[in-house]
């Protein structure tokens, strides 16, 4: 990230200049490197229809649409100063986004123009997910990002999303091999956990020979749909390994479904969003 002076000195340069339409560069194709510039508006439904189903509550799309703006512009701001030839990609290592969002999330981006999450006048990276299994993670342990608005919260509204509880089977060999061992695994533990109970290193046993590896390179190793969050337990059942977890995907910030009951409660998008980011405020920059 660039300084926090630059970040604001940016956000009120966007502010100011916010009356023209303002575009921003997708990567939607890593492979072609094909660079699409469009409306921020229309970025913003395009990452709401992509990222929740549009059946959610219209609260819970309104705070998704201002989450994926402040991410955008957080991304917008560095790829300006890095002198990149585009702003964010089109993955689910960024937002994804949709070239055909329906009438639920135009409303959702239309409902909520020109409105930034941010703490103390800087953009923030609201970075979410689709379900927490009960609390969320902190930055620093989800995704290296320590900052004080993706402090674990609670939430508990996430119990019914798909897949919220998963089980992934391993044969010892594949294990073994995520974990850099030439030998079938024999064994394996959590050998420590963050403060919200995730795994943070995987120790694998394969004969005399071990191996310590971070949790978040195992998960990326097996792939993050089949290693759906980093809340497991893992032991060995009748010669394979058994992982069973909770939720889907890092944990920090937003919890979709969660977003999604807190907004059939009665909540509104504001209050969603000042849940799960805490410390922060909603401003309408134009």
């Amino acid at each position: 990230m660039i300084p926090r002076s630059c970040a604001v000195l940016a956000l009120a340069l966007f502010a100011a200049s916010a009356s023209a339409e303002e575009l921003i560069r997708v990567l939607v194709s890593a492979e072609s490197r094909e660079v699409l510039e469009l409306r921020l508006e229309d970025y913003v439904a395009g990452v709401v229809a992509g990222e929740m189903p549009a059946s959610f509550p219209p609260e819970a799309l309104k705070a998704q649409a201002v989450a994926a703006r402040s991410f955008a512009l957080t991304r917008k701001i560095d790829a300006q100063a890095a002198g990149r030839a585009w702003d964010i990609g089109a993955s689910v290592l960024a937002q994804v986004f949709s070239r055909s969002p329906g009438p639920a999330a135009r409303a959702a981006a239309d409902a909520t123009a020109g409105e930034v999450l941010v703490m103390e006048m800087e953009p923030v990276e609201a970075y979410f997910h689709a379900s927490c299994g009960g609390r969320t993670e902190g930055g620093l342990a989800a995704l290296g990002r320590d900052l004080p608005y993706l402090a674990p919260v609670e939430c508990n509204r996430c119990g019914r999303a798909p897949g919220v509880r998963w089980t992934l089977r391993l044969a010892p060999a594949e294990l073994a091999k995520a974990a850099g061992l030439a030998r079938a695994a024999t064994s394996a533990r959590v050998a420590a956990r963050s403060t919200t109970g995730r795994a943070e290193k995987v120790e694998v046993q394969a004969g005399d020979r071990r191996a310590v590896l971070a949790a978040t390179d195992l998960r990326q190793r097996l792939g993050f749909s089949r290693l759906p969050s980093l809340a497991f337990d893992v032991r060995l059942e009748k010669g394979e390994f058994v992982i069973e977890g909770r939720g889907q995907g890092h944990g920090a910030g937003l919890c979709q479904w969660g977003a999604a009951s807190f907004a059939r409660e009665g909540k509104t998008y504001r209050e969603i969003l000042l849940h799960y980011y805490q410390g922060t405020d909603v401003v309408r920059m134009y």
